[in-house]
C-alpha cells in the first residue's frame, strides 16, 4: 500500500523544512532506514532516513522548496502501484511558478466596442485578485454578463508557465516571470532566466535578494523572541591572560599526544567557566515563565559561525571534563557543525553559552541570550597592551582579554553576575586553582 513520507520535525522550534537533496530518484527502490533525503531545519542540514520500504513513486516537494512539518513530501509503495494525489498535502508556499500576461483573449468571443461588460460578484472577486480589467474579457455567445468561469478560462489561456528549475531560480532572485516578454502559453526555461539576467547585468548592477528561510528564518525569530522575553543586562571585565597562555603552552604536547588535537585558549575559558558555574548555579538556570530552574548538569554551548547562520553544539557535563577532553569535544563538534552534520542531540539541552569572536579580531562585544538559558559569555581577542601593575605601580605590556556576560535580570541579580565574572577572571589569571 502506498504510504506518504512526511516532513519530519527535527527540532523543538522547527515548523518547516527545506528539501536540499533527494538521494533517491522516482521509481528507485528504497529500504526502510536508508537515507532518502537531506533536509535543512532551523538548525542545520540533516540526513533523513526512509520510514517505509518500497519504490519512490512520487517526489512531491522538489529540491530547494519548503514544506511545513508533517506535510507529505513523497510517496513510497509497490512498483507501479496507483496512488491518490488528492490525499497529498505538500503545504508549500507559493514560489511564483505561474504569472499572468494580460493580452486580449484570442478566441471567438467578442468585446462590445464602447460598451460595458457586466460581471457576477464571484467574477469581480477573481478578476480583482489577479489585477484583471473586466473590459478585457469577452462575453460568451448568448451571455449578458461575465461569469467566474469566463475569468478562469481567460487566465488559463494567457498564463505564462515555467519549468521547476526556472521557478526555483526566479524565486531565489525575486524575478517577475511576466517581465521576460514570453507570449501566452510559452514555457520559460532556466536558460531564459540566464539570458535575462545577463542582459540586465549589462545595464545595471542587481541587488542580491536572499530568501529568509530554514536556519536563517528561525535564527531571526529566536533572537527577536529572546530580546522580547529576557531583560538583557551586560557586564564586562578585563582579564590578564599571561598565566592562561602559559598553561596552554605547557599542556599542548600532552593534549596532542593523548587526544590528537591542539588545545585552544577558548578550551581553557570553557573549563574555567564551568568551574565558576559550580559556585554560581543561578547563571546555569532556565526560566519557564513561572519558575527558575537551576540545572543540575553544566552543558555549555559553543557558538560556531557558518556561512549562512550560527549553530550552537553543546559540550555536556563540561565541569567534569579536563581541558584536553574539552578540546577534543570542541574540535569534533566544530568540524561537524561546519560540515552541517550535527545531530539534534548534539545541539540540545544547553544550560549556558560561550561565544568567542577573538579569531575575528573583535576585542569586545555583547551577545543575545540563547533561550531558554539565562546567560551567555562573550569572549574577545587577546591584545597586548600597557597596564599598571599593582602593588608596584609599574607599567608593563601584558596580554589582556575582555569578557562580557549578558544575563537575564528576571532570574539573575547584578551582584550575582558580577561575582561570577570576578570568579571567572580569577580562575583565568590563576589557572592552577582548577586543581584545588
Amino acid at each position: 500500500m502506498a504510504q506518504p513520507v512526511k516532513m519530519p520535525r527535527l527540532s523543538l522550534t522547527m515548523t518547516e523544512g527545506v528539501i536540499i537533496k533527494w538521494l533517491k530518484r522516482e521509481n528507485e527502490y528504497v529500504k526502510k532506514g536508508e537515507t532518502l533525503v537531506e533536509i535543512e531545519s532551523d538548525k542545520a542540514v540533516f540526513p533523513f532516513e526512509s520510514p517505509h520500504e518500497g519504490h519512490l513513486l512520487k517526489i512531491l516537494v522538489p529540491e530547494g522548496e519548503t514544506a511545513q512539518c508533517q506535510a507529505d513530501i513523497a510517496i513510497i509503495g509497490a512498483k507501479g502501484e496507483a496512488y491518490a494525489l488528492s490525499a497529498v498535502s505538500p503545504a508549500r508556499p507559493e514560489t511564483g511558478s505561474e504569472t499572468y500576461s494580460l493580452p486580449a483573449a484570442a478566441d471567438s468571443r467578442q468585446i462590445v466596442s464602447g460598451g460595458k461588460n457586466f460581471a457576477s460578484p464571484a467574477a469581480k472577486r477573481v478578476a480583482k485578485e489577479h489585477g484583471l480589467n473586466l473590459s478585457r474579457i469577452a462575453l460568451a455567445p448568448g451571455k449578458k454578463r461575465i461569469e467566474k468561469k469566463d475569468i478562469t478560462l481567460f487566465l488559463d489561456a494567457n498564463k505564462v508557465k515555467a519549468t521547476p528549475l526556472a521557478q526555483k531560480i526566479a524565486a531565489e532572485q525575486a524575478l517577475d516571470l511576466s517581465s521576460l516578454g514570453k507570449r501566452a502559453g510559452e514555457r520559460i526555461y532556466s536558460a531564459d532566466l540566464a539570458l535575462f539576467a545577463s542582459a540586465k547585468e549589462k545595464t545595471a548592477k542587481k541587488d542580491a535578494v536572499i530568501a529568509v528561510k530554514g536556519m536563517r528564518k528561525v535564527i531571526a525569530a529566536q533572537l527577536r523572541k529572546s530580546l522580547d522575553l529576557a531583560v538583557h543586562v551586560s557586564m564586562t571585565t578585563e582579564v590578564d591572560m599571561a598565566d592562561a597562555l602559559n598553561l596552554r603552552a605547557s599542556i599542548t604536547d600532552s593534549v596532542m599526544e593523548k587526544y590528537g588535537v591542539k588545545p585552544s585558549l577558548n578550551d581553557i575559558v570553557l573549563k574555567c567557566a564551568a568551574t565558576a558555574l559550580l559556585q554560581y548555579p543561578r547563571l546555569n538556570s532556565v526560566f519557564d515563565g513561572a519558575n527558575i530552574i537551576e540545572r543540575g548538569n553544566i552543558n555549555i554551548g559553543v557558538a560556531v559561525a557558518l556561512d549562512d547562520g550560527l549553530v550552537v553544539p553543546v559540550i555536556r557535563d563540561c565541569d567534569q571534563l579536563s581541558v584536553g577532553e574539552i578540546a577534543a569535544q570542541s574540535g569534533r563538534l566544530s568540524r561537524k557543525a561546519r560540515e552541517q552534520g550535527l545531530s539534534r542531540e548534539e545541539m540540545s539541552d544547553g544550560t549556558f553559552t560561550v561565544s568567542n569572536l577573538g579569531a575575528f579580531g573583535i576585542t569586545q562585544f555583547t551577545s543575545i541570550i540563547n533561550q531558554p538559558e539565562s546567560a551567555i559569555l562573550s569572549v574577545g581577542q587577546v591584545v597586548h597592551k600597557p597596564v599598571v601593575l599593582a602593588p608596584e605601580r609599574e607599567i608593563a605590556v601584558r596580554p589582556r582579554m575582555n569578557l562580557t556576560i549578558n544575563f537575564d535580570h528576571r532570574t539573575i541579580d547584578g551582584s550575582v553576575a558580577a561575582r561570577f565574572l570576578r570568579t571567572l577572571r580569577k580562575l583565568l589569571e590563576e589557572p592552577w586553582l582548577l586543581l584545588v
